[in-house]
């Protein structure tokens, strides 16, 4: 399990200290805080960040949303615009760019944090395909199409589905077990395999298991051995499993 990442641009540097702090105290790794869109673009050649926040109005030539404007054309990154500015014409502008969330200036801890989970969940369902308001429900979760992000206490996490060993159907629920540690999720099993998020190599080899192959320790008539823990296979799912493992 990994800290979210985030990428923070804003020319204001006690603004910008502010925001480093409350992301740090809540859980979230903050790569740098930059002052200009060309600083963030370079950055950008060398790390990726899992979420960004961008000041529209910065130093340098180039402003918020053109910065923006650029990097989506190379990446797809969660952003959430941070400003002062409520008028029109920069709402509009901004509105462009297809941003995932946008928090005004000044902002309080819980603006922060209910804007990054919006930025995450709109992202998630461009993605995926799902979206929990179109549906009503209520998650803990949102998919991206390497990764998930989970809710837990007052901030998200990122799990990579290449560190997931096994997920378990537990009625309304997924279990996510890793080497660490188990994560609850608030989807069932047949949702989640119906958001096309999931990697070929997490095979479904029972009813209520799916399986990374890539951590099948050994394959027996009723069970593979994950991690020396024993998880059971399906009779009609026998031929699934031994078709991939002959393709490995």
């Amino acid at each position: 399990m990994d800290k979210i990442r985030i990428l923070i641009t804003e020319d204001e540097p006690i603004i910008a200290a502010d925001l480093e702090d409350r992301l740090t105290d809540a859980g979230y790794e903050v790569l740098d805080c930059l002052a200009s869109g060309e600083e963030t673009l370079e950055f950008l050649n060398t790390s990726v960040p899992d979420i960004m926040i961008m000041d529209v109005r910065l130093e340098g030539e180039l402003d918020g949303i053109e910065t923006v404007q650029k990097i989506k054309e190379q990446y797809n990154i969660p952003t959430i615009f941070l400003t002062s500015n409520t008028d029109s014409e920069t709402f509009n502008r901004a509105k462009q760019t297809n941003p995932h969330a946008f928090i005004g200036k000044p902002f309080r801890g819980k603006d922060l944090q209910h804007s990054i989970e919006l930025a995450v969940s709109n992202f998630s369902s461009k993605e995926t395909n799902i979206s929990t308001v179109e549906t009503g429900e209520e998650t803990n979760s949102y998919l991206l199409k390497d990764r998930i992000f989970i809710k837990e206490k007052k901030g998200l996490i990122r799990l990579f589905f290449k560190d997931i060993l096994w997920i378990e159907a537990d009625g309304y629920y997924c279990k996510m077990n890793t080497l660490e540690k188990s994560y609850l999720v608030t989807m069932t099993l047949k949702k989640l395999m119906e958001s096309n998020a999931l990697p070929d190599w997490l095979i479904r080899i029972h009813r209520s298991y799916l399986v990374n192959v890539e951590h099948i320790e050994r394959v027996g008539d009723l069970s593979v051995f994950i991690n020396r823990q024993k998880v059971p296979v399906g009779n009609s799912y026998k031929n699934n499993l031994k078709n991939y493992l002959k393709m490995l």
